[in-house]
């Protein structure tokens, strides 16, 4: 497991890679998050809200306690006020057999930030040379660049975009609900990671995550997502962070 804490400047984000394990991974990653918030393990389960049409066979995931957690008894049992109290916005991806889970702290989810999170594995052909994305993944601008960039760094940075897509469209908490390749994730005419038409987001690719970045034949993307309407104050030109490593 490889877990981290976002820098001081952003929200209270935290990711956690879980490997391939015989038991259930997304318990073990909420049981992780439970501990971290003083609660014992067991004390959360993942329900999904389609936010479009209610459902809860599929959409954003929420976090809620569990039927354990709620008939506990004695100094284990929640206190008052804590099945109404908010709780941290999540997001999953899983690739390879591993899982990364992603949460923002209670009070930046109340705050109205969201988060989300995507594996992928860095040998996909989708990302290859010729790209399987190509004309749907990705805009005409985006595959100018990328076919600007030396062959050997372009199948990674290629799947990096594509992880920051996915992430950002977790975070919105919709998915994909047009062409991929409409999804803005890098400054005009270039390779810089970020989200032009919502200031103050943050993308952080696996390289960057504190905990460690994620197994070699993964690759992966946080994205965090500021409040409808919130924008920062006044300062630098946005700026953005490259897609492509050395």
């Amino acid at each position: 497991m490889g877990t981290g804490d976002g820098p001081a400047s952003d929200p209270g984000w935290h990711v956690v890679v879980t490997g391939p394990r015989t038991g259930d991974q997304r318990r073990e990653a909420l049981d992780f998050l439970a501990v971290s918030l003083g609660h014992r393990p067991g004390t959360f389960e993942v329900i999904h809200r389609c936010s479009h049409c209610g459902s809860e066979d599929h959409g954003q995931p929420e976090l809620r306690h569990s039927r354990l957690a709620r008939r506990r008894r004695g100094p284990d049992a929640l206190a008052p006020g804590d099945l109404a109290a908010p709780l941290p916005a999540v997001s999953f991806s899983r690739a390879g057999g591993w899982l990364a889970t992603a949460w923002i702290g209670v009070p930046d989810t109340v705050a109205g930030w969201r988060i989300g999170v995507d594996l992928e594995q860095a040998g996909s052909a989708a990302f290859a040379e010729p790209s399987e994305l190509a004309g749907v993944g990705f805009s005409e601008e985006e595959e100018r660049l990328l076919g600007a960039l030396e062959e050997r760094v372009r199948p990674g940075t290629r799947g990096l975009l594509w992880c920051a897509k996915e992430g950002l469209a977790k975070a919105h908490g919709t998915g994909f609900t047009g062409d991929p390749a409409d999804v803005a994730v890098t400054l005009p005419g270039t390779l810089e990671l970020a989200v032009p038409d919502r200031p103050g987001s943050v993308i952080v690719p696996d390289r960057d995550w504190p905990g460690g970045s994620a197994p070699d034949h993964l690759l992966g993307a946080v994205v965090l997502l500021p409040p409808a309407g919130d924008r920062p104050p006044s300062g630098p030109e946005l700026q953005g962070t490259p897609a492509a490593s050395a």
